[in-house]
């Protein structure tokens, strides 16, 4: 029998959130920096190149992006930071999915009370789907956020027909 495989990767857009830390981090060393520099104190001075060195280090994992790995009825999301370091953030099986569907869909209309975890760009012109299911050993019900390409729709589609909604 044929497996059906589809991979599909979003690159997730900075929000201020993450704006106003980088300027914080950004902030916060050249203060020690320059502490450190104008008291001369060794602790310092080392203490403040130590946080430079530390910023560099940190700085790509502020670039996310989400990957997508349908295969068989199981769908992985992967968290990729700073274009290197990859992480499986959740796995499911669609089975226990109660619909699948655009958030704009009717059918989301249920669920929307639901805790979100979002997977998606967080771009306004995305079109995200939501996943109604329930998660961990508690099967507490959640709603993922996740933008899917047409070919990973139609394969869940095919396998999950009455539980997928495609717009």
């Amino acid at each position: 029998m044929e497996q059906s495989y589809a991979e599909t990767s979003v690159k997730q857009k900075a929000t201020a959130k993450v704006a106003v830390l980088k300027g914080l981090l950004i902030l916060g060393v050249i203060l020690l920096m320059g502490a450190g520099f104008f008291s001369r104190i060794t602790f310092l001075i080392l203490l403040s190149v130590a946080a430079l060195i530390l910023l560099i280090w940190y700085w790509p994992r502020f670039k996310v992006e989400w990957e997508y790995v349908y295969c068989d009825g199981q769908l992985d999301f992967d968290m990729i930071q700073g274009g290197e370091k990859r992480k499986t953030v959740l796995r499911i099986e669609l089975e226990n999915a109660a619909v699948i569907a655009p958030m704009e869909s009717p059918k989301m209309d249920g669920y929307r009370h639901l805790p979100v975890r979002d997977f998606s760009s967080l771009r306004p012109e995305a079109r995200p789907y939501g996943i109604a299911i329930k998660l961990g050993e508690k099967e507490e019900q959640a709603v993922l956020l996740f933008e899917p390409s047409d070919k990973m729709i139609g394969m869940i589609q095919l396998k999950f027909p009455q539980k997928t909604i495609r717009l």
